[in-house]
């Protein structure tokens, strides 16, 4: 079992190293294209995957230093569901409407002038001769 070890640290650190190169966006990949990583990687077994690995660290650093201003792009959306008011004017759709409190309608337009309700009685100017 021991003397297979060395096989399978270099077969592991190979696939991990495949792995990470495949997954780099092209500008990111450091100093050779990602095509010659690949071939170095598969046919320079441990230092292939290993110098990739310490690269691609390297060069990741580099871009998380401090002195290097961070360009990030504000928020278009809110983070949570419940600050959008987009998303709360979608939910209206949803609701039940006979568990939703509505205001009660006016029984009279209130665009135009008001006119005094007829109550059936004769009003003081009027005598009552129709």
């Amino acid at each position: 079992m021991v003397r297979f070890l060395p096989f399978l640290i270099s077969l592991v650190l190979t696939v991990y190293a495949l792995f990470s190169v495949i997954q780099t966006p092209d500008e990111d990949v450091p100093h050779l294209p990602k095509l010659v990583w690949i071939i170095l990687i598969v046919f320079v077994p441990f230092a292939g995957p290993l110098v990739w690995l310490l690269m691609s660290r390297s060069s990741g650093a580099r871009e998380d230093s401090p002195v290097r201003p961070s360009a990030q792009q504000p928020l278009s959306r809110p983070l949570a569901p419940d600050d959008d008011p987009d998303f709360l004017k979608s939910l209206d759709r949803y609701r039940d409407p006979r568990t939703t409190m509505r205001p009660p309608e006016p029984d009279e337009p209130t665009d135009g002038p008001r006119k005094p309700k007829d109550t059936g009685t004769p009003d003081e100017t009027d005598d009552g001769k129709a």
